[in-house]
């Protein structure tokens, strides 16, 4: 369905699509809750909590197909990676590759096993845009480097704090901890404290917006720079997604578990909820330049 590329795509009970102030439909039969997404030219990705595993969405095919085998159960991050399924996959225990066996089957290969158990534990996953053999892995025990597709590991300066959001934005790595505020680092290796809300509490997602970044928090949306606090907008909620569309800046959306799916057009001064929702955890904004 080419209206997908323009849409917002809502991970709640199932993946919805649909644009601001219309109707919103659900993709296929889906009903797991959708941990994480991708949208790439000719497929959706969904991965989902609650040992429902790891979908896709082929557009030629028109339904749901299963990537995930007994191995691969929670998916809590996706990433786009070269090969075929080509996605790498975070879960509660492992960052995962897969390839296809002689029935078309995904077998997964579980990369960090040498690992501790908090590093194991995946919240997030960043390709290095300068290098895609090179992730950023948000852990439970802090920022990981997966060099050479994980056949090598290093651990950064954040560590010791749960991170659950990571995002490149501005020319630099982003990083949203669970009790030390947001960081950001040229090189993903080296971080350094780039401000956190006066409410404190973890930072679940984060955003890019004009020369600003957003934040989805325990105590809700917040808006920020590089240092000091930042600042409250719009109700207070356990947010764990929020996004901004790409040619229009002051248009956002976040989701909250619970509290639903929230909306904004003029740069978070005013926020109306959208029906229809109660738990959102993930949000992928329209494709730049299709609005």
């Amino acid at each position: 369905m080419p209206t997908w590329q323009q849409d917002w795509l809502i991970g709640s009970k199932g993946l919805y699509h649909g644009v601001i102030g219309a109707a919103w439909t659900r993709v296929g039969s889906l009903t797991s809750g959708i941990s994480s997404l991708l949208r790439e030219p000719e497929r959706l990705v969904a991965g989902a909590c609650q040992g429902s595993g790891l979908w896709e969405w082929p557009h030629q095919a028109g339904y749901w197909k299963q990537l995930h085998d007994e191995t691969l159960t929670e998916v809590m991050a996706v990433a786009s990676i070269d090969g075929d399924p080509g996605v790498v996959a975070g879960s509660s225990f492992s960052i995962s590759t897969g390839r296809r066996d002689d029935t078309g089957a995904v077998r997964w290969t579980h990369l960090s096993d040498t690992l501790n158990v908090n590093e194991r534990f995946t919240n997030a996953i960043q390709i290095d845009p300068a290098d895609i053999s090179r992730w950023l892995i948000g852990t439970e025990a802090g920022v990981l480097i997966a060099q050479d597709g994980g056949a090598r590991w290093a651990r950064s300066s954040l560590i010791g704090t749960p991170v659950r959001a990571l995002t490149y934005a501005h020319d630099l790595f982003w990083a949203g901890t669970d009790d030390r505020g947001v960081w950001h680092s040229a090189d993903g290796l080296t971080w350094t404290a780039a401000g956190h809300s006066k409410d404190g509490g973890a930072i679940y997602d984060l955003a890019a917006c004009n020369g600003s970044m957003v934040a989805a928090t325990g105590h809700g949306v917040t808006v920020g720079d590089e240092s000091g606090y930042w600042r409250q907008s719009g109700p207070r909620m356990l947010c764990a997604a929020v996004a901004v569309h790409p040619d229009k800046p002051n248009v956002w959306m976040a989701g909250a578990t619970p509290g639903g799916l929230w909306s904004t057009e003029d740069a978070g001064h005013t926020w109306r909820q959208i029906e229809g929702f109660v738990h959102v955890r993930t949000i992928l904004p329209p494709e730049r330049g299709l609005a």
